[in-house]
This record gives C-alpha cells, sequence and structure tokens, in this order.
C-alpha cells in the first residue's frame, strides 16, 4: 500500500449521514413523500372517477329504471293504470335509453288500446332484440288495430315456430292475420284449432268464437256454434270472459244466427262487416292514462249537422229457432247484475232493455239519471257519454252543470257534446271563448272551428283551425287533429296535420295512409301513386302496399315494362290471397295493358262478385269483360257502378259502356 493511500479519509457509511440529519428534517421529509404520493393518487383516483363515472352513474340509472319497469308491469296487471303509467314514465325519464322502460311504456299504452303509440314502442323493442312472447302478442294486437297486417303476420310466425308449439292464443292471432289477408277459410281452421285445444283459456274461447263470427255466414252452422260458444261464456259470471261477452252480445243482437234461406246450411266465407271483440280479447273500453306526448284523449264529435244523433230503439225481434237462445232481457239482466259490472256495464243494460222495449225508452233515461248523477267523476262521465249517445244532450246539460263540467277535461267534453247535439253552436263558442277552461288547446280550437262553420263564419273556421294546427307539437295530436279535420270535411288541414306528423315521426305509417286515404277520396290518382310509393319504399315487406302502388301505376299508364313487373308480383300475391280483389284487378289491368285480354279475363273469373267489393275494381272487371266480348254483363256492371266513387282513370274504363 503507498503512503498516499494510507492517509486518504475511508468513507463513512450513509447512516452515519442520516444520524447527522435532525428528527425534524427526518419527518418533514416523510410528510412531503406522503403528501406526494396521497397527491398522486389522488390524481389517479380523479382521472379513474372521471372517465368512469359515466359508466357507473348509467348502469345506477339503468338499474333503477329497471326497477321502475318491473313496478309497472306488476301495476298492468292489476289494472291500476294510473299508477303504472307514472312508473312507466319514471322509468324512460331516467334512462330514455332502457329498453325494459321501452316495453313498460309499450304494454301499457297495448294494454289501455292506444294502439298506434303501442306499435311504434314494440318496433324500437323489437330492434333491441328484448321481445318476450308475451311482448310479441302484444306487438300482433296493437299491429292488428293499426291495420299493419304485415308487421302482426312477422310477430306471428315466430309465436307459431315456438319450441313449446304455439299457444291456443297464438292460433287465434294467426288466424286473425289470415281474415286481413282476406283468406276466410284459413282463419275458420285456425279459430276452430284453437277451439279444439284444451288448453285454451275463456277469452281465447271468446276471440277465436267472435272470429268464425266474423268470416263467416249468419245461415252457416259455424256460425250458429260460435254463437252458442259466446252465449254459454256469457251465462256463466264466474268466467273472467263473461262480460265481455255479454257486451258483446248486446251490441251484436241483430246478427244473431238466422235460419238458413232455402235451408242452405253451407258455410259462406264472404266476409262479413261487422264490429268483433279488440285483438286482445277485450271490448270495453279502458281508461287511457295521460302518457307523457300521448294523443288528444277525447275527440269532439264530428258534428256534421244539428241532427240530434239517437240511439235506434226499433224493436228486436225475437230470433228464430235457428237464432240465438239468450234473449235481450237476458242479455240485460247478466249484466246488470254481473259482480265485476261497473256503471258503464249497467248503463248499457239500461240500452239494451230500451232496445227491446222502445216504450220504455224515456222511463229508462229517467231510471239512469236517478240512479248515476250523483256519483263520481267516472260514473257521471259515463252517464253523460251514454245520454248524449242515446239522443238525451238536455239531459246530459241537466246532470252536468257547467261549474262540474269545468274541473276535468272528459266532463267538460261531455257538455260542450251535448250542447253540439243540441245545435247551440254559439255557447259552444262562448264557452271556449273565455280565459280559463280544463281542456287542451288543441281541442279548444276544433271545438271553435267546427263551431264557426256552423254559425258561417268560414275565415274564422279556417283561422282556428290553423291556430289548432300550430298547437298540435306532437305527432299525437297531429294525427287526432288530422281525424278530426277529415271527419268534418276540413281535408287540407287534415292533410297539413298528416304532413307535419310525418315530419316529426318519419316511420309511422299513420300519416302516409291518411294522406293516401285523402288524395284517392280527392281523386287525386298522381299525387295518390306518388304517396303509395313512399310507403312502398318505407315498408318495402308488406306486398299490399306495394299491390296498390302498381295498380296506381297501371291506372296512370304504366309502360310495358312496369307493367310487367306488376303483373308478376300480382300472381305470386293472388296465389296466396285469392280472394283480395285489388291483387285481381292489379293482376287483370296489367294483362289488358300488355294486350293479354284472355289471362285478364282469367284474373277476374273468380271469387264470385258479393256486392261489397271495392268499386275500382270491380270497374276494371267491367272493361276486362267488355275487351273479351261480354258486352251486355260488361254494361250492367258499369250501369251499377256509375254512382260509385271512382278514380277519374277507373271511370273513364267504364265511360264506353255508359249510355
Amino acid at each position: 500500500m503507498s503512503p498516499v493511500s494510507r492517509h486518504q479519509p475511508r468513507a463513512r457509511p450513509a447512516t452515519q449521514d442520516l444520524d447527522l440529519i435532525p428528527p425534524e428534517e427526518i419527518r418533514a421529509r416523510r410528510i412531503r413523500l406522503f403528501v406526494f404520493l396521497g397527491a398522486m393518487g389522488i390524481c389517479v383516483l380523479g382521472v379513474a372517477i372521471y372517465f368512469a363515472a359515466p359508466s357507473v352513474g348509467g348502469a345506477i340509472k339503468g338499474w333503477q329504471s329497471r326497477r321502475l319497469a318491473r313496478q309497472a308491469f306488476a301495476l298492468i296487471d292489476q289494472r291500476k293504470w294510473a299508477e303504472a303509467n307514472a312508473k312507466a314514465r319514471d322509468a324512460l325519464l331516467l334512462r330514455s335509453t332502457e329498453p325494459e322502460s321501452w316495453r313498460a311504456i309499450a304494454r301499457l299504452a297495448s294494454r289501455t288500446g292506444q294502439s298506434r303509440p303501442a306499435l311504434e314502442w314494440w318496433k324500437k323493442v323489437d330492434e333491441a332484440h328484448r321481445l318476450t312472447v308475451e311482448d310479441r302478442r302484444d306487438f300482433v294486437g296493437a299491429a292488428l288495430t293499426s291495420g299493419e297486417v304485415t308487421l302482426a303476420a312477422k310477430q306471428v310466425e315466430a309465436l307459431l315456430a315456438q319450441r313449446a308449439g304455439p299457444a291456443p292464443i297464438d292460433i287465434v292471432f294467426a288466424g286473425q292475420v289470415a281474415a286481413r289477408q282476406s283468406d276466410p277459410a284459413l282463419a275458420v281452421d285456425y279459430a276452430e284449432r284453437a277451439l279444439a285445444d284444451k288448453r285454451a283459456k275463456p277469452y281465447d274461447i271468446l276471440s277465436a268464437a267472435t272470429l268464425i263470427l266474423s268470416v263467416t255466414s249468419p245461415y252457416s252452422q259455424r256460425y250458429a256454434s260460435a254463437w252458442q260458444q259466446i252465449e254459454a261464456v256469457a251465462r256463466d259470471p264466474n268466467n273472467p270472459a263473461s262480460l265481455d261477452a255479454l257486451v258483446f252480445l248486446a251490441h251484436e243482437q241483430a246478427l244473431s244466427p238466422m235460419l238458413p234461406i232455402g235451408g242452405n246450411a253451407s258455410l259462406s266465407l264472404a266476409v262479413s262487416v261487422r264490429r268483433s271483440l279488440g285483438e286482445d280479447g277485450t271490448s270495453t273500453p279502458q281508461p287511457t292514462p295521460a302518457m307523457q306526448g300521448a294523443a288528444v284523449s277525447s275527440p269532439p264529435p264530428a258534428m256534421q249537422s244539428t241532427d240530434t244523433v239517437t240511439l235506434n230503439l226499433a224493436a228486436t225481434p225475437p230470433p228464430g229457432p235457428g237464432g240465438a237462445t239468450m234473449s235481450l232481457p237476458e242479455v240485460a239482466n247478466a249484466l246488470e247484475n254481473h259482480p265485476d259490472a261497473r256503471p258503464y256495464y249497467k248503463l248499457l243494460a239500461l240500452e239494451v232493455r230500451a232496445r227491446h222495449d222502445p216504450a220504455l225508452a224515456s222511463q229508462y233515461v229517467a231510471d239512469a239519471v236517478e240512479r248515476f248523477r250523483d256519483g263520481d267523476d267516472e260514473t257521471l262521465a259515463a252517464l253523460a257519454a251514454w245520454l248524449n249517445k242515446v239522443g238525451r244532450p238536455d239531459k246530459t246539460l241537466e246532470v252536468l252543470s257547467l261549474d262540474r263540467a269545468a274541473q276535468r277535461q272528459d266532463l267538460y267534453l261531455r257538455h260542450l257534446d251535448a250542447l253540439a247535439t243540441l245545435g247551440r253552436w254559439s255557447d259552444v263558442k262562448e264557452l271556449l271563448s273565455r280565459e280559463r277552461f280544463p281542456i287542451e288547446a288543441v281541442l279548444q280550437h276544433t271545438y271553435l272551428a267546427v263551431a264557426q262553420r256552423h254559425l258561417g263564419s268560414a275565415t274564422a273556421a279556417t283561422n282556428e283551425w290553423q291556430r289548432a294546427l300550430e298547437a298540435a307539437n306532437t305527432a299525437e295530436k297531429l294525427l287526432a287533429l288530422a281525424q278530426y279535420a277529415e271527419q268534418n270535411s276540413a281535408n287540407d288541414i287534415a292533410d297539413a296535420a298528416y304532413s307535419e306528423a310525418i315530419k316529426i315521426a318519419p316511420k309511422n305509417r299513420a300519416p302516409y295512409t291518411g294522406r293516401l286515404r285523402l288524395a284517392l277520396a280527392a281523386g287525386q290518382t298522381a299525387q295518390a301513386q306518388t304517396i303509395a310509393a313512399e310507403i312502398a319504399q318505407l315498408w318495402p315487406d308488406d306486398v299490399a302496399a306495394r299491390n296498390q302502388d302498381a295498380y296506381l301505376r297501371l291506372l296512370l299508364g304504366a309502360s310495358d315494362g312496369a307493367a310487367e313487373v306488376a303483373e308478376r308480383e300480382a300472381r305470386v300475391l293472388v296465389a296466396k290471397e285469392p280472394r283480395n280483389w285489388l291483387a285481381r284487378a292489379t293482376l287483370g289491368l296489367a294483362c289488358l295493358r300488355l294486350g293479354r285480354k284472355q289471362e285478364a279475363l282469367a284474373a277476374i273469373r273468380e271469387p264470385r262478385v258479393t256486392g261489397v267489393e271495392p268499386p275500382g275494381p270491380l270497374a276494371v272487371r267491367a272493361a276486362i269483360l267488355a275487351a273479351n266480348g261480354y258486352e251486355e254483363g260488361a254494361r250492367n256492371d258499369a250501369r251499377l257502378l256509375g254512382a260509385k266513387p271512382l278514380l277519374p282513370e277507373e271511370r273513364a274504363l267504364i265511360a264506353p259502356l255508359l249510355p
């Protein structure tokens, strides 16, 4: 070792340096370290919370929304509509993207008769792939009620394909779809399958029986058997469907089974136009909850004239040996004494008695007033609506004072209905010109428009219609306004309201259908074809919509290429729905345009004309008969169609056949 290295100082351990640091400094360093680490942890936690908070909050809101939806489902099953509406609305407001809240809103709308809103919500649930079997059934009911047969058929197909096999109600739905597709034979087959199923519940039996009534002749044995099954349900007060069966019999007594003419008891597959039960098996009105964005709840009357609308109290003749076995007095007694009968049913019982014995009609009205005038708001609303219906608006004003009516919208509207029925339009105008009244602005201006028209103020009526249009700020209100305007011949306002509804809800078919109906009624074939083409484009799976578009194109003079396409599609539709006269008219007209008159004749030979067919296809039929040399038959058909509503192009087809 060198001398130099021997004298170098030796390195001291680090611990010895720490020993020289004061304890206070060590504690300060530790505190600073803890503060730094804590700050870093807080920053990391803050960043994590910042990015995770929306998903965590969304998960919490989703759970709460689903919980409220489940509560709404339970309340719907208990028919507590107002409470269910509140829960469903809260579930939707809490998280508008939660499918369970959509299901709750859709089911509530379905069960309370709001078919069109229900249909739109069910579409959203379907797109989210969250439909249950029960949902599909409600979906079918809403679709059928709204006229969306293609949508209903799609859901019925899914119900029939269940692994465990379709339930009887699913088979009934299949029959209802078949009836809408002009295939009554298939509809009867489905209905009889449902009736033969031992699992069929009371409402399944009632729905199947009424389906048979709707597609068979009153002279047939099947009709009589179905009627007897409805009577059997009605006679048993312990049957859950008995009350609805009684309501059906009360309204349908005039169409009870009849003795066959000439002993012919064969099945007639001519579809009769008649009132039937709702698609869910119910026939009685349900209170409609005030759902967010719902349509105006109580429409004004059409008010086409000042004549009082009175109930036809002509005595109903007793049924013959082949008729019903439950008489009108029996139906009235059963309604009156049913354990679940509310005022609506008891009032209907009095109506049935008055129909059976018209001489006592005034006494029955007096009895109704005496029994129900001091009831609650629901009872008084039912009484007022009934009195207006049977042509006793003076009694409505007697039991429903203006002070009492001003407390609720439904009561106020019944009061206005009575004034309108009595032709007291000045009073209607005066009431609705006040500053305060319990009805929505859309209804106010709608009533005022009708009142002004009856008072001879055309300009004022137009202004009120325009104000009603401006006040309708939802698709539902616009649709309601369009329907009221259409009923009162304000077609320009109706078309404008339908157009505005399309802007708000472009996938809602109802306003398109309304615009098409208005165009056809006005004889505007070109405009109707444009709307029909738009419908066919938006709903390409709807063969009926495509067929109507093709038919209108042919009337307007479609090219040979378009006629060939129309012919091919019409042949497919006729093969599927042989009793569809519009499809046959499309096929026949396409063949006629292509110069194949014998093929056109083959297209319209069957089925037999019964007199209930739309006049347009019959005009095409007459033109085809004339083209094939059957001049006499063609001229007879043309004379019968002369006074029918036809499009200009349809009338041109038969013009050469008219004198």
